[in-house]
């Protein structure tokens, strides 16, 4: 049957691997025949033939976009170019502007108006965005004219302009961004579920409150990443405000990671903690400030957080290897692994923050965050099983004592058998050793059923002692009485839930495997493995011990009364692994 079992689940594994392999084909493969066409999504660029103009300088040259507009550039350009002979009504052109204004025209007519001035909050630059107009038939082989006002005078991006028919003009921009979009949306899932699993479990179990602080970082990350995205005008109906979320949040983001580590490691580095948190909340209250006075935007302050940053982000390090260096990492080795990823990722993340990210914004820091989050997690598991297992541990400790204890009750108590419990545990992990790998035990199996041997008799505390120590043989009556301390015994120990097997072990060790046995009347493998194997145990100390009624009995007696009791009172196969160690000597009573 188990390998029939066995079969069946790896068919099932075999059928979930295809399956997947599918699911992985249908996202990358070719479309096979008769496949629904998704439609049409054509866009267009306008990017080669471009005139640009610098006002300033009186001088003009023949550009392809996308272009980069070097260190000290002109602060007012214009950009111009023929429309192509396609255009047509219903058509839109696009172009993305990045923090400067745009005041853009077809023909002379305006089309489409960006500028800081046009914003109701003072802005001394206007967020990045894309700048969108209409088209019509008669812009056909038309000019277009871009009026580029540039606020900085570092490096700058003149990005292509595109035109398609309706939404189609989305269509570039959104698949570029999907993977973006998807990391944010599954970090703000990520610590939606942790905070809830969190809720749901901290009063069952002990769990570290850095789980909830980082999923509620994460979250925010999520929507720090959406606010961020080059699509956010089509998330927010005021991207303005969300980039003012997104530059408050990236000014703090490293204090709240340090508060998060800080935590981790047990508040051993406090005092470095607080005096870049503190520089942190100084730098951020003044940029707040210096935005809404209009004498500098959070653009502009932001190289100082950065900065800022890059300080917690180093000592987080230093702490880290100091940790390793004085073997303190064990109280959280798994969750430091997470921590140096994170690091690593907001290094890239900074970095790529001045060299365009290859991903988009974020992305980095959103999978740094899911992967300490997951290294959290699973450190919190881990801990709490080695909770688990220490109080199963410091439980089994007492329960030892306890046996120990019993065991030495009931041989004191029963005069004729002093250690006869203690020798049953033994003789039954012996078994035990045999048949483990037949029987998928463990060495904690092995040891469980010697605790049960030396409890195997505890029913005997209620067996009266003129019953128990009777110099002769027992009438029927006292013979009943006798078999009860199964049931006694069973009632004893019916509040001992931390030994498995515990309650079968005292109550069926005198039941026989052709179903004539006590109190219960099993038969055959109804009787549990435990208890097969104390019946065995407990009846070779009985024949190799001296009883009141008889003397121990040779080896070729005890052979010779196991050889005969096979599949009767005993299970055959255990009975000849026993009688096969009496043979070799491991079993000597």
């Amino acid at each position: 049957m188990k390998k029939v079992d066995y079969a069946i689940k790896s068919i099932f594994v075999a059928f979930l691997l295809a399956a997947i392999a599918v699911f992985i084909f249908a996202i990358f493969g070719d479309a096979v025949k008769g496949e629904v066409s998704i439609g049409n999504f054509d866009y267009y660029e306008l990017s080669d033939n471009w005139t640009l103009i610098s006002q300033n300088k009186g001088t003009s040259q023949i550009i392809s976009l996308p272009f980069t507009l070097e260190k000290d550039h002109d602060t007012a350009i214009i950009l111009s170019n023929k429309l192509p002979d396609s255009v047509r009504s219903g058509m839109h052109f696009c172009f993305r502007s990045t923090r400067q204004d745009v005041v853009i025209s077809v023909n002379g007519e305006v089309r489409a108006d960006y500028r800081a001035d046009n914003y109701d909050v003072k802005h001394s630059v206007p967020v990045s965005a894309y700048v969108i107009g209409d088209l019509y038939d008669e812009d056909a082989s038309g000019e277009i004219t871009l009026e580029i006002t540039l606020k900085e005078s570092s490096s700058t991006k003149l990005n292509t302009l595109t035109y398609a028919y309706g939404n189609n003009i989305w269509y570039p921009y959104v698949t570029n961004n999907l993977t973006l979009t998807a990391v944010a949306i599954a970090s703000i899932f990520a610590g939606l579920f942790c905070i809830i699993g969190y809720l749901i479990i901290r009063r069952k179990v002990s769990i570290s409150k850095s789980v909830l602080y980082l999923a509620e970082t994460i979250i925010v990350i999520g929507f720090w990443v959406l606010s961020e995205s080059e699509i956010r005008q089509l998330i927010f109906r005021s991207p303005s405000l969300s980039n003012i979320f997104a530059f408050v949040f990236i000014e703090i983001g490293a204090s709240f990671g340090a508060m998060y580590f800080n935590e981790v490691q047990s508040h051993r580095y406090d005092k470095v903690y607080v005096v870049l948190e503190a520089a942190a909340l100084f730098q951020v209250s003044l940029n707040t400030i210096f935005n809404f006075m209009g004498i500098a935007d959070y653009y502009n302050t932001l190289i100082l957080s950065h900065i800022i940053s890059g300080f917690i982000l180093l000592w987080c390090f230093i702490a880290i290897v100091n940790d390793i260096r004085t073997k303190r990492i064990k109280e959280y080795s798994i969750t430091a692994f997470g921590m140096l990823f994170l690091i690593i990722a907001c290094v890239f993340e900074l970095i790529f923050f001045y060299i365009a990210s290859p991903l988009g914004l974020g992305v980095f820091l959103s999978i740094g965050l899911i992967i300490l989050l997951a290294a959290t997690i699973l450190q919190t598991t881990v801990d709490a099983v080695k909770r688990s297992e220490e109080r199963r541990i410091n439980s089994e400790k007492m329960t030892r004592m306890t046996f120990r204890t019993i065991a030495s009750t009931i041989d004191a108590k029963d005069e004729y058998t002093g250690g006869h419990s203690e020798r049953v545990g033994e003789y039954a992990g012996m078994i035990c050793e045999k048949i483990w790998e037949k029987e998928h035990l463990t060495e904690a199996d092995v040891e469980r059923i010697k605790y049960i041997g030396k409890m195997h008799d505890i029913g005997k505390i209620g067996v009266p002692d003129k019953v128990l120590n009777k110099n002769g043989q027992l009438t029927d009556e006292e013979f009943e009485v006798m078999k009860s301390h199964t049931v006694i015994g069973s009632e004893i120990i019916g509040n001992i839930d931390n030994v498995d097997g515990l309650n079968d072990g005292v109550r069926h060790h005198h039941e026989r495997y052709d179903g004539k046995g006590y109190p219960d009347g099993l038969k055959g493998v109804d009787i549990s493995l435990f208890a097969r194997i104390l019946c065995l145990a407990d009846c070779y100390d009985a024949m190799t011990t001296d009883r009141v009624y008889r003397k121990r009995l040779p080896k070729e007696k005890v052979i010779e009364e196991i050889s005969f009791n096979k599949g009767k009172q005993f299970d055959p196969d255990l009975a000849d692994i026993v009688l096969q160690m009496i043979e070799t000597g491991e079993l000597e009573g």
